[in-house]
């Protein structure tokens, strides 16, 4: 197993480097079938103490003016979140941008900012008590989430153990 940017992760699977491959928001293309696994819901994700902490849910607009530790740009999520928060009418302030999870979750225990990170991602630090996460109200427009799918080449077929793996993770 390896962690890769998500744009490596279709190009390692695409050369025939890796048999599959985990992404977000995943894209079938000429090369490449994606399989639909979960949707992980997004939530606020700030430092416990922040004012926004106290809350069980908030409206996005509740982040206008907050400084944001963002995914970096040109990242499928990163996108996602922008266009939730313009829909809401939320400018933030983006403090930090990075390219993977854990860093931004780093960033918010220090109080750099808050976030919308993917729930299964902080359940650990939410247990420990070095994150607290705020439910995200749509107002009729459905649930935040980050899609995650499994990848793989359209002209190859799965090894029986690559089968197997899938089959786990789908379970």
């Amino acid at each position: 197993l390896e962690y890769l940017h998500p744009h490596r992760v279709c190009e390692v699977v695409e050369s025939g480097d890796a048999e599959l491959g985990i992404v977000s928001y995943p894209k079938e293309t000429d090369t490449l079938r994606a399989i639909p696994w979960r949707n992980e819901p997004l939530v606020l994700v700030c430092h416990p103490r922040h004012r926004l902490a106290r809350e069980t849910s908030i409206d996005l607009k509740a982040v206008a003016g907050e400084s944001f530790v963002a995914f970096e740009e040109g990242l499928a999520i990163r996108e996602a979140i922008d266009r939730a928060l313009m829909r809401s009418h939320a400018e933030v302030n983006i403090a930090l941008e990075f390219d993977n999870i854990e860093t931004m979750k780093r960033a918010i225990e220090i109080d750099a900012g808050v976030s919308l990170l993917p729930e299964p991602s902080v359940r650990r630090e939410i247990a420990l008590g070095t994150l607290a996460k705020v439910a995200i109200e749509q107002n009729g427009r459905g649930p935040l989430v980050r899609p995650v799918g499994i990848v793989h080449r359209r002209d190859r077929s799965l090894s029986e153990l690559a089968r197997q793996f899938a089959g786990l993770l789908k379970a």
